[in-house]
């Protein structure tokens, strides 16, 4: 995917961060719960040949990653359905995860959007060519007059991540529309303002008669309110959101924050999430009841762009992916509390939502779950073995690759070593973990490089040259170090804050002449004057602006104002 604001949380490109195991949990991470009586709620049961292979997954998905806790739901077209609960809805007061409590799941809600949209198709009160700007009047874009609702419920309209509606310059398309795919929460945003116009009420109220009721998701709610906020999950994330934190690390409760955005503000219960993977299958089969009609569930599901992956494409609100050779309907969220994962095989007849309450930046989704619990399904349904999961964390291929002696040109030194598989990290009596993060970056505890991580270089398969930050490192020093940077991109180089739960810290690092957002990303000029990544395809825009001094203490991301601080 395209990178957006919120990949760089926590200083780097697909910023993660890493939660430290739960201290509390040491016995079953799913203790009897009472049923509440809803109509709702499927309470606990013994575990069977799927969810007791699931629950002993899940154990190490929380171990591994550090997870709270998380909710799932599993159904099967021919009458299975079940919920397993793990971990703690709220460390602190000891609560396990109950299936009556909320979970948020984020960008799954794109899904409940598109359906809203062509319910009101159905009725022929909207029109999935209707104009943007026809639609939304005021409402400017450039380059975007031809932008429509398919575009923006496809992902191709060409708008940025997260942009505002009204950015700093004016909102814009970075492609013509339909040419090409950049995945857009702005653009669903606007997407859910079109639809709330077409239908004349709230899009919170639009989602919750059209498409939540319809359906009997009576436990569900379309925005997120704090009013609600008991029914809830807590939701966690790491202390120090300053950096790349590897496991372990300290664990503290998120901040609430309220939501009406159709790109993603929809919270459930498992057992209203059985209710929807329910009728996903029978929209697949051809239908539309009780949304929409049999011949628009038909439309629902065809002609999707190609887009979310190599191989896979997208179309209201819904990924079309492969895994392991089987077609899967599919789509992940994260949110400031929540991350999420769901899939749908519809051949089989088998789907699986999970979900888990941690911060979006710790970089997981629960996809691993929800796919061996498709698997799990499957194998029950055909009397077949299940072939082992993926791990947890997947292995780093060749470790040896980046180990060496890095020594930087004022003498200061640390060694990169392999021990049992993994690389650690070594300096001054010190022995570090080293967690790879994207390809050759690596987060660390050592407090001398815990706040840039680590950027490893290496050439025919060996290690050459570190980076941390703009401090290089060389494995061979007499091969001699790059040059000092040319000044006017010097002045570039600091950390440009945004106090905004959805932001964070960025940081820009000029090495070698090249310019980095994250360490890792690197910013090339664009037509505008301003800065763009190396993908020519991607809308997201950087300026630097504020100068004083020569020196810049803005950053605009796409618009949204992020600045100077201790830099």
């Amino acid at each position: 995917m395209d990178i957006d604001r919120r990949a760089f949380l926590g200083s780097a490109a697909l910023a993660t961060s890493f939660l430290a195991a739960c201290q509390k949990q040491t016995g079953s991470a799913s203790p009897d719960v009472e049923d509440t009586g809803s109509a709702d709620t499927i309470p606990t049961a013994p575990d069977d040949q799927v969810t007791g292979p699931l629950r002993d997954y899940i154990e190490q998905h929380r171990a591994a990653w550090g997870l709270p806790g998380m909710t799932v739901a599993l159904v099967t077209r021919d009458g299975y359905e079940a919920v397993v609960t793990a971990g703690f809805a709220d460390i602190e007061q000891n609560i396990p995860v109950r299936p009556d409590h909320l979970f948020q799941i984020g960008s799954i809600s794109k899904m409940f959007t598109a359906l809203a949209a062509w319910s009101l198709i159905d009725e022929g009160r909207l029109s999935p060519d209707v104009k943007l700007l026809d639609s939304l009047k005021g409402l400017k874009v450039r380059g975007g007059e031809q932008i429509r609702l398919q575009h923006l419920l496809n992902h191709t309209a060409g708008l940025p991540g997260d942009s505002a509606l009204f950015p700093e310059g004016g909102l814009w398309s970075g492609f013509e529309p339909g040419s090409n795919w950049s995945y857009s929460n702005c653009g669903y945003q606007l997407a859910g303002n079109m639809i709330a116009a077409a239908d004349g009420r709230l899009f919170p109220d639009v989602i919750r008669d059209r498409v939540l009721e319809r359906i009997g998701m009576e436990e569900s709610v379309a925005a997120l309110h704090v009013a609600d906020r008991p029914r809830y999950a807590q939701g966690y994330e790491p202390a120090l959101t300053d950096r790349l934190n590897p496991i372990p690390a300290k664990m503290t409760p998120t901040a609430w924050v309220d939501s009406d955005n159709a790109a993603g503000s929809i919270a459930a219960t498992p057992g209203d999430m059985i209710k929807f993977l329910r009728f996903l299958m029978n929209v697949a089969d051809g239908k539309g009841a009780p949304v929409f009609s049999d011949e628009t569930a038909k439309r629902f599901l065809s002609g999707p762009a190609d887009g979310w992956g190599e191989g896979a494409k997208y179309g209201n609100g819904i990924a079309h992916v492969e895994i392991d050779g089987r077609p899967y309907l599919h789509h992940t969220g994260g949110m400031v509390s929540f991350c999420s994962s769901l899939h749908v095989d519809v051949e089989a007849g088998v789907a699986a939502f999970a979900s888990c309450n941690v911060h979006y930046a710790l970089n997981y989704r629960p996809k691993n779950i929800t796919i061996h619990a498709c698997n799990l399904m499957r194998a029950m349904q055909e009397g077949a073995t299940v072939a082992d999961p993926a791990p947890p964390h997947e292995a780093l291929a060749s470790p040896e690759m980046f180990a060496g002696r890095f020594t930087a040109a004022d003498g200061d030194q640390f060694d990169v070593v392999v021990s049992g598989g993994d690389l650690r990290l070594r300096k001054s009596g010190r022995d570090s973990a080293l967690y790879p993060v994207a390809s050759g970056l690596f987060a660390t505890d050592d407090p001398d490089h815990a706040l840039t991580g680590l950027v490893v270089e290496a050439e025919n398969g060996r290690a050459v040259r570190a980076w941390c930050g703009d401090v290089e490192y060389l494995v061979d020093p007499s091969t001699a170090y790059k040059p000092p940077p040319a000044k006017s991109l010097r002045v570039l180089a600091g950390r440009y804050d945004n106090d905004d739960r959805w932001a964070g810290p960025l940081y820009v690092y000029v090495r070698d002449d090249r310019v980095f957002l994250g360490n890792i990303v690197e910013l090339v000029p664009a037509e505008d004057g301003g800065w763009r990544t190396t993908d020519a395809s991607s809308p997201e825009r950087i300026h630097f602006d504020g100068v004083i001094n020569g020196v810049p203490q803005r950053l605009l991301f796409s618009g949204i104002p992020y600045i100077r601080r201790f830099s």
